[in-house]
């Protein structure tokens, strides 16, 4: 079967930079390089924000009215999976869309409680100031519970990957090379202008912060 183009440069960029991301931050805050771990946060930042807002606005297989779908449709989709009858479309499917809207907003999470959080030792957000020391400890706290959770919600991502990919569905590939056979081509908007929107919020968030 043909293979057509299913996602965008920016959708395949940020998935891949985020899972960088995230393991670098783990380690710059685990060996206090908070200055680092800062910087990444901007980068960070900016490419959640930019998927959120492409998720209303990009390619048609990025956003989010075509993948979130009710109960009865992820009870669906995992039914056909177990049967063997699974049909790839041309975006996430039921039970995917979820996991890339609870990850995307545990990240979100992240990034705003870390711009006010503080140890009153090594680090304080660029924010942190403005609420109160009692504030930020309690933003400290969210910054930290939502990391676990992040990290329970990505182990839980990558083992259905593998799952998927017993099944003979191999979802890490399409992310690569961004295409993917027996499906419609759905409408892709240029990825640049997502790429170079996160480009512009990661510099002002650098600048801002320095």
């Amino acid at each position: 079967m043909q293979r057509v183009k299913i996602w965008d440069s920016f959708v395949r960029l940020s998935h891949w930079l985020m899972v960088i991301l995230v393991v670098l931050m783990w380690f710059t805050a685990e060996e206090g390089y908070m200055d680092r771990h800062l910087q990444l946060a901007g980068v960070l930042g900016a490419l959640v924000v930019t998927r959120i807002v492409w998720g209303f606005f990009g390619s048609e297989s990025a956003r989010f009215s075509r993948f979130i779908k009710g109960p009865k449709a992820v009870s669906h989709h995992l039914q056909e999976l177990k049967a063997g009858d699974y049909k790839p479309s041309n975006t996430h499917n039921a039970a995917g869309g979820w996991a890339v809207v609870i990850i995307l907003s545990l990240l979100a999470v992240q990034f705003g409680t870390g711009l006010f959080s503080s140890d009153d030792i090594f680090y304080s957000g660029p924010l942190a100031g403005v609420v109160g020391a009692d504030a930020s400890e309690v933003f400290s706290e969210i910054h930290e519970i939502s990391f676990n959770v992040l990290v329970i919600f990505i182990a839980l991502h990558v083992i259905a990957i593998a799952l998927y990919r017993l099944r003979g569905v191999n979802l890490t590939a399409a992310m690569f090379h961004g295409k993917r056979a027996g499906v419609k081509a759905p409408k892709l908007v240029p990825g640049i202008i997502a790429i170079a929107a996160a480009a512009i919020l990661a510099a002002a968030f650098y600048t801002w912060i320095n």
